[in-house]
């Protein structure tokens, strides 16, 4: 008597609302799934326009109300995961479509849902997905040209802000005792973030406020508030210490290198502790000694022959720069591409091409 072989385990059927798009666009690959709550498909990048076109507009879907935009990091893609809501029918789904990480580039639906607009403006600027067509996708939350994204899990403070938990009392008191040690005045970096928030929106408000009065169109206007946020950010550097060898301070790069020096500190710090059997509690302690020695050698004034050493951020900072220069390459290569009227299979393949190039010169 022969064994049977397992069942291979089928895909979920589709729920009422995924049938509704497989009848509504008979031809478009539609993967459905289910959440605890709502219904979702999953589409290709090069049916998602057509797919939400068709979420909004045809009879038997009115999803009148798109509800969030949010995005996944899936380390080799991105995601972009759209929940909509139709309050003609009362369905609800949610509509998800990847990219790729050297090529993240997704169509705008701003034009569908005015929803849109912020939604995808945030989700632009935590993740870097880029919606093509969109109004206006400057950033809502952080500075423009911040040269990476806060919730990639490549962000470059993920590994200290992953230890910070238990620890920050311990840094506190640190800082506290190193300004002691040296007669410098305590800086309260939250206040100091505060402060220089109210300041730019300050400056924002003020600007736009006199741009407007002076009847100047919106692209000028949008013109003179980066120039006004430029000036004041060199009048910050220029107030800044000065680094040794008289070079301004950087205070991004500044805080990312102290950031991932931290963490440096505390991933050696733990591994030691646990490769000697420590107990939690132990570990704690020999964490919060190693940190309290990190901030006390930072405080100590650098020998005065000695050379001044590579900042560490510079690693971060050409790494920034590098993704920057991949970005514009991208768009330079799309823009002609599109020019030349070719087709989206040619356009992928025109920046791949420039991107290996690049990774070549870069290389060489």
């Amino acid at each position: 008597m022969t064994q049977e072989a397992a069942p291979s385990p089928a895909a979920p059927a589709p729920g009422p609302v995924a049938r509704l798009f497989q009848q509504a666009l008979p031809g478009v690959d539609i993967t459905p799934s289910q959440t605890p709550i709502d219904e979702a498909i999953t589409v290709h990048r090069d049916d998602f326009l057509r797919v939400m076109e068709a979420a909004h507009r045809h009879p038997d879907l009115a999803f009148d109300f798109l509800r969030c935009v949010s995005g996944v990091d899936w380390l080799t893609e991105l995601e972009s995961v759209n929940m909509l809501r139709s309050y003609r029918h009362g369905h609800t789904v949610i509509v998800k479509v990847r990219c790729p990480y050297e090529d993240p580039h997704i169509p705008s639906v701003s034009h569908l849902w005015a929803s849109a607009n912020w939604l995808e403006r945030e989700t632009q600027e935590m993740f870097g997905i880029i919606y093509d067509g969109h109004p206006d996708p400057r950033p809502l939350l952080t500075e423009e040209g911040l040269g990476y994204y806060v919730l990639r899990k490549s962000h470059p403070l993920a590994e200290i802000e992953e230890w910070q938990e238990g620890y920050l009392a311990t840094i506190d008191a640190a800082k506290a005792q190193a300004a002691a040690a040296t007669g410098a005045p305590v800086v309260d970096e939250k206040a100091a973030k505060i402060a220089a928030a109210q300041a730019k929106a300050a400056i924002i408000t003020k600007t736009r406020a006199d741009a407007r009065a002076k009847g100047l169109p919106p692209e000028d206007e949008k013109a003179a508030v980066a120039a006004a946020l430029a000036k004041w950010e060199e009048e910050q550097a220029a107030q800044a210490p000065p680094a040794a060898g008289g070079a301004p301070v950087d205070p991004k790069a500044a805080k990312i290198q102290q950031a991932q020096a931290k963490a440096r500190v505390i991933t050696k710090a733990r591994e030691e502790a646990r490769a000697k059997g420590m107990s939690a509690e132990e570990e704690r302690q020999f964490v919060a000694e190693a940190l309290k020695k990190f901030s006390d050698e930072a405080a100590a004034p650098a020998p005065a022959a000695a050379p001044a050493p590579a900042p560490a951020a510079q690693t971060q900072a050409s790494k920034i720069q590098l993704a920057q220069a991949k970005a514009k390459l991208i768009t330079k290569t799309r823009e002609e591409a599109r020019a030349k009227g070719l087709s989206p299979e040619d356009e992928r393949a025109a920046v791949a091409e420039a991107l290996k190039k690049f990774a070549e010169e870069q290389g060489g």
